[in-house]
């Protein structure tokens, strides 16, 4: 059967049959030898990985009491906000020509183990000054996080003047189990 074909004719059945018993030991063979390979690399990562976890889960421990003992402290510290907030910005008006306009009390909210404890005030006077007490608010005292201003500028009817005013929002966010 062979002997009729050409040379040209018997180097392409070679190369076709080459290419076929390549296919196969490739699918048979390698294909599978590299899944074994790269999915015994995982597992070796997996057991380092593993090795390491209970270091990984003291050093995360560690992490939540100093967590803890941080919001802790901020409880105790803020014990009295309300009273050292109003203070602070009585003086500040006092110092800075402004005018406190608005303070109504705090809202609480809760979600889930935090309890969530909202401030509001709103202040009027020059943009400066505003500035610079949403500035003192936010880097020197220490009363809450600050997560919003809002700024305004309206026509005052009775002086018939511009008057500029800032809504501060203030936050502080407790665990409940810290609670008293």
């Amino acid at each position: 059967m062979f002997k009729n074909l050409t040379y040209k004719k018997k180097n392409l059945l070679l190369l076709i049959v080459a290419v076929l018993v390549g296919f196969m030991v490739y699918f048979l063979a390698v294909k599978k030898t590299a899944a074994a390979y790269s999915e015994f690399n995982e597992n070796k990562i997996r057991v380092e990985q593993a090795a390491s976890a209970p270091l990984l889960a003291e050093q995360m421990e560690k992490e939540l009491i100093v967590m803890d003992s941080k919001i802790a402290s901020q409880n105790n510290h803020y014990e009295n906000v309300d009273e050292a907030l109003l203070s602070l910005i009585t003086t500040y008006c006092q110092n800075h020509h402004a005018v406190l306009r608005e303070f109504p009390e705090t809202s609480y909210s809760e979600d889930g183990e935090l309890s969530i404890e909202t401030r509001q005030f709103r202040i009027g006077g020059n943009f400066f000054t505003l500035i610079n007490l949403v500035y003192l608010l936010e880097q020197k005292y220490n009363l809450g996080k600050l997560v919003s201003v809002n700024y305004q500028l309206k026509k005052d009817f009775k002086t018939k003047e511009m008057q500029l005013t800032a809504t501060i929002f203030l936050q502080n966010i407790k665990k409940k189990s810290h609670e008293k």
